[in-house]
């Protein structure tokens, strides 16, 4: 049996180095995994009915979609008063007013994405070049 010399390589064929290396990365694994603990128990939601921010999330949700709602029946019913069709402009832009609801409701809930970001999100990527293709 051999026994190490200080300085030199042990049994194991391992510097003392890399014993200070794995000891170093023990102590770095176990500071990670608290910092996650204490970053996962900070971000979870409270459960008193105090918090306000979900009802005026709730609000804000509801009247986007009324105001929607009323501008598109408004304007139609001011296009049927003004050309003399009562029903069918009212209807036509009452469910217009009913999609734009719907569709400014899903983007403040952060739901849908505005559509420049839709379209840059879909763009294709740059074909990347090879050494092979390029032939001189």
């Amino acid at each position: 049996m051999t026994t190490p010399r200080k300085g030199g390589k042990g049994a194991s064929g391992s510097s003392p180095e890399l014993g200070d290396i794995s000891d170093r990365l023990k102590d770095l694994s176990g500071r990670i995994e608290a910092e996650k603990k204490e970053h996962t128990e900070a971000e979870r939601p409270s459960t008193s009915m105090g918090d306000a921010t979900g009802y005026a999330k709730g609000y804000r949700l509801v009247s986007e979609f009324v105001a929607g709602t009323l501008v598109g029946g408004l304007v139609g019913y001011g296009i049927d008063w003004l050309f003399g069709t009562l029903p069918f402009g009212l209807i036509i832009f009452l469910l217009l007013g009913f999609g734009a609801g719907i569709l400014n409701m899903a983007r403040a809930g952060n739901r849908v994405p505005p559509a420049q970001e839709r379209l840059d999100a879909n763009r294709p990527r740059p074909a990347a070049l090879d050494d092979d293709d390029e032939e001189d």
